[in-house]
């Protein structure tokens, strides 16, 4: 027997079409709202009950060392422990780096994780995939991003998507397969929204708000209507609706003609001194989008911070020489100071809006960094060990949850893999795990994640 929502269905000839959406669970073709209602009344998803509404993840693509940032071993031997140092924080007994001093200010809203690791390989897109799908990877059967997955239950609160990814989606990292930020088998309606541009340019605009050239107002409503007129034959031949099932139409048309949708995107709307605060960068400014975003009914935004990690400086501190040559300096000078200028901003930003209880930030990236300093001078990926944390909502701040060995080399007491943080979302969210069930490919009822919710997180 499968269990979806309070519905028991048999599995031993399979589950078929009909049986399924009877359940409350939806189509390959889309959630529409009566099918989210009919989830809603199998008791599978209560939103009502959802502690957080809204979640930002700031994804530091390349992944910065934790033994440098969040996980110091200062009376490590010198090659192990690093260049820098420790610093006390607003919350006795835990510590960060020297430089994030603005963060050391917040630690008490702040829940560090210092046991994550994983065992699947050392490439970026395998962590990249754990951290933003929760699964491992597998050609035959890929697996959707978070965005795509809360986009699919709860669908849009107002004409933005969903799920948007600012600036661009990630790019080169090192292999062809994919990043995890793909709607997978939910299909393109649930696809992420990729901002596509710069917000800390002065020549920034987001890609595809305007018709492409010669498309006047009067041909996209020309298209629009054509579209209407394909939704009512269809209704005749078969129930159901074509503008409900292919929300990926419906989306065109809301950011091509919406003008709340376009402000949305306008930084220019936001005081100087506050964009100063961000920072005037591209992070700072992707997270000062992403509080508009939230704040106009995104539910799931992230901010890849970089969309590669060669040639620019980045948190892949390898330090080669080379395409990969970043080192304790860009770290220093560059990297940290943007990374807590622009964190501290949004959390104070949320807060001051009365925002941030509704909303939680994630930091997440691939891996940790070897801790033993390379010949170089630099550190390579490290799946082993490394620290992420959450902050905001419903998360208990000022703790940390787990720790490694005096080298930071391995978990030392409660291991947590990747999918537990992306279980923690879901469930905070108000979806029950362990009785909701989605479609997967071909139709085939599949769970949300296999794994439990971190329980001292909240």
């Amino acid at each position: 027997m499968l269990k979806i929502g309070n519905v028991r269905v048999p599995l031993c000839d399979g589950v078929s079409r009909r049986s399924f959406l009877e359940a409350g669970a939806a189509s390959t073709l889309g959630l529409s709202l009566p099918l989210l209602n009919r989830l809603q009344a199998a008791g599978a998803v209560d939103e009502s009950k959802a502690k957080i509404k809204n979640c930002i993840t700031i994804f530091l693509v390349g992944s910065p060392g934790h033994l440098d940032t969040w996980d110091m071993k200062p009376d490590a031997p010198e090659n192990i422990r690093g260049k820098f140092k420790p610093i006390k924080t607003n919350v006795p007994g835990i510590q960060i780096c020297e430089h994030f001093p603005r963060m050391a200010k917040m630690m008490d809203k702040v829940a560090l994780i210092r046991s994550l690791h994983h065992k699947t390989g050392a490439s970026h897109e395998n962590g990249q995939r754990w951290m933003m799908s929760g699964h491992d990877y597998s050609e035959a059967n890929k697996q959707p991003y978070m965005g795509s997955v809360l986009s699919r239950v709860f669908g849009p609160k107002g004409a933005l998507p969903s799920s948007i990814i600012l600036p661009v989606k990630i790019g080169n990292t090192g292999t062809s397969t994919p990043h995890g930020q793909e709607s997978a088998f939910l299909g393109s309606g649930h696809e992420p929204f990729f901002l596509g541009g710069d917000p800390a340019l002065s020549t920034f605009k987001v890609a595809n708000l305007e018709p492409p050239a010669g498309q006047t107002e009067f041909r996209v409503d020309a298209r629009r209507r054509l579209l209407k007129d394909i939704d009512d034959v269809q209704r005749r031949v078969e129930s159901g609706s074509t503008l409900e099932r292919d929300t990926a139409y419906a989306r065109a048309f809301n950011l091509l003609t919406n003008p709340e949708t376009k402000q949305a995107f306008d930084l220019n709307k936001e005081p100087d001194k506050l964009r100063d605060r961000y920072g005037r960068n591209t992070l700072g400014q992707s997270c000062l989008m992403a509080r508009r975003l939230v704040e106009r009914g995104s539910r799931f935004v992230t901010i890849n911070h970089f969309d590669t990690v060669f040639g620019i400086s980045c948190w892949d501190m390898h330090a080669d020489g080379g395409s990969l040559n970043n080192t304790y300096a860009d770290y220093e000078h560059l990297l940290m100071p943007q990374f807590d200028m622009a964190f501290t901003a949004l959390m104070e930003d949320l807060e001051q809006r009365g925002l941030l209880k509704d909303t939680v930030v994630a930091v997440l990236s691939e891996f940790g960094r070897t801790p033993g300093i390379n010949g170089r001078g630099g550190r390579d990926h490290y799946p082993s060990a490394w620290t992420n944390f959450l902050a905001g909502g419903n998360i208990r701040g000022g703790q940390v949850i787990g720790s490694t060995d005096k080298l930071g080399a391995a978990p030392h007491d409660n291991p947590i893999e990747p999918p537990r943080i992306v279980a923690s979302i879901y469930h905070a969210m108000g979806i029950d795990l362990e009785t909701t069930m989605m479609p997967g490919p071909g139709g085939r009822p599949v769970r949300f994640i296999d794994a439990d919710p971190i329980r001292e997180l909240s």
